[in-house]
């Protein structure tokens, strides 16, 4: 027995009465609820497939797994709940999905979460045959839902799944996630395709949604997606696949669209981070896509020390700060405000950072697709290509990262790095990367796919008692256990070993 998901009809509960009369939804049936024009399943796109609700971000963790954050420990009992509600997940257990969703079921249920935008994409593409509108519409909304389902699924297989490439990876027999990809749902339980599958289906999206976006997707804004954010979005895939020239043919397809950085020299410091969050696209020149949800910037692991004076419960590791010049504006106005990584500090690690700042974010997302990945992605693909013997390759990365550098460094500090051994650059642009994308959730998927190499945490939640836990290079909980609830819906899904 087959019914279609009647996600619509939850819609009608939480926007406005008038917004579900005829014109947005028409009712058909008691089981069936269509949507009957363009206009209105924009509407639903905007609500049900991309993310920026703030009810339920998608994942407001995954910085707690990398190295960039460290555990603060303060007797405060606001600090001690945060510390207590995100330790599984700072100590790689492997319920940790599990004992988040008891804090709150709908927030941190990742898997969840992603299923239910990837149901919103699924009925935009089973409908949009269906409506009237013109066909530029159609196929803008067809291109979008494509994209964002396939950034949705590119999310969970690399949460729930083994990295693509790796000594211990086989994509052709490694379990991903069970691909839906139509809003009519069976009875039947759907079975976790194979990493090298839901890889396959990803590129198979993307690759449609790029002409139809670059055809008619011009005007969309940058919460949208578009042809250009569709083609960054294969660059990385194409880098996690170990693809170089398809990874450079798609990074420098984005760059030739949008090249713009930011220079650092010439922001105003007295106006950072309150009007330049680097994410924030009405005021920065290399978001390409805005997303997110802004709740993600505040919540307890960077928040909660607002108020008193107090540091958060987690905030970014000593070890990686090290790792900046002292002269890398980054400092300032990436994630560092006044008295930041003080004693006393009273604000919130991510929420007003310079990279990221809530009350901007509020009306709008809380991260982004930037230019800064795709000149990084470019760098690396050809530093692959000079390990492999390409020698001209060194100096095409080194003037991408130079490029990036040259934007972030104090001008009379700068100095253009010249390291032409390849694996010494390939190392060198593994710390650059990480210092230039740090928090915009990529750290823990690089960790993953250059080698996973060890981690260790310490984390103190009773005085005097602090514990290091460590995780092993190419240990198992580099890929996330799926949440019990999930397995308990659905018998054909095989838990991660």
């Amino acid at each position: 027995m087959k019914k279609y998901f009647n996600i619509l009809t939850l819609i009608c509960l939480t926007i406005s009465v008038t917004s579900c009369k005829k014109g947005f939804l028409e009712e058909s049936s008691q089981d069936l609820v269509r949507p009957t024009t363009t206009a209105a399943l924009n509407q639903l796109m905007s609500g049900e497939a991309y993310a920026l609700s703030p009810a339920t971000p998608l994942n407001d963790y995954l910085d707690l797994l990398t190295d960039d954050i460290q555990s603060d420990y303060n007797s405060n009992t606001l600090i001690v709940a945060g510390l207590n509600k995100y330790a599984p997940v700072f100590t790689w257990q492997r319920n940790m999905i599990d004992k988040l969703i008891e804090v709150a079921p709908t927030g941190n249920n990742t898997w969840f979460n992603y299923y239910a935008r990837i149901k919103g994409c699924n009925v935009i593409l089973d409908y949009v045959d269906q409506v009237e509108g013109t066909q530029s519409e159609k196929e803008n909304l067809r291109g979008q839902a494509l994209a964002l389902r396939s950034y949705y699924y590119f999310m969970l297989v690399n949460l729930f799944g083994k990295p693509y490439t790796g000594a211990t990876s086989n994509p052709e027999t490694d379990l991903g996630v069970p691909l839906i990809l139509t809003a009519e749902v069976s009875d039947a339980p759907i079975a976790r395709s194979t990493v090298k599958a839901v890889y396959a289906q990803i590129e198979k999206d993307l690759l449609t949604s790029v002409p139809l976006l670059d055809a008619n997707g011009t005007n969309n804004t940058a919460y949208k997606f578009t042809g250009s954010a569709a083609k960054l979005l294969l660059s990385r895939l194409y880098l996690y696949m170990g693809n170089w020239d398809e990874s450079l043919k798609y990074s420098e397809a984005t760059i030739q669209k949008k090249s713009t950085l930011q220079q650092y020299n010439s922001i105003v410091s007295t106006t950072i981070p309150a009007t330049f969050p680097i994410s924030y696209p009405i005021s920065s020149p290399e978001v390409i896509w805005g997303y997110g949800s802004y709740s993600e910037l505040s919540v307890m692991p960077f928040g909660y020390a607002a108020g008193f004076a107090a540091k958060a419960a987690f905030s970014i590791s000593d070890a990686f700060i090290s790792t900046y010049e002292t002269d890398d504006l980054r400092l300032t106005y990436s994630f560092r405000n006044a008295g930041y990584f003080t004693a006393t500090s009273t604000v919130t690690y991510k929420a007003s950072s310079g990279k990221y700042n809530a009350a901007l974010a509020s009306a709008s997302n809380g991260k982004a697709f930037r230019t800064a990945e795709a000149y990084l992605n470019r760098a690396e693909a050809n530093i692959q290509k000079a390990i492999a013997g390409d020698a001209s390759a060194v100096s095409r990365a080194l003037a991408d990262i130079n490029l990036l550098r040259s934007n972030r460094i104090k001008t009379a500090a700068y100095v253009p790095i010249n390291i032409t051994d390849p694996q010494a650059l390939y190392t060198y642009y593994k710390a650059e990367r990480r210092r230039e994308l740090c928090l915009e959730d990529h750290r823990w998927f690089d960790l993953r796919r250059w080698g996973m190499e060890p981690l260790t945490h310490t984390i103190q939640l009773v005085t005097g008692s602090p514990q290091t836990v460590t995780l092993s290079q190419d240990d198992s909980r580099f890929t996330l256990d799926i949440p019990t609830e999930a397995l308990k819906r659905n018998p054909n899904l095989i838990q991660n070993p």
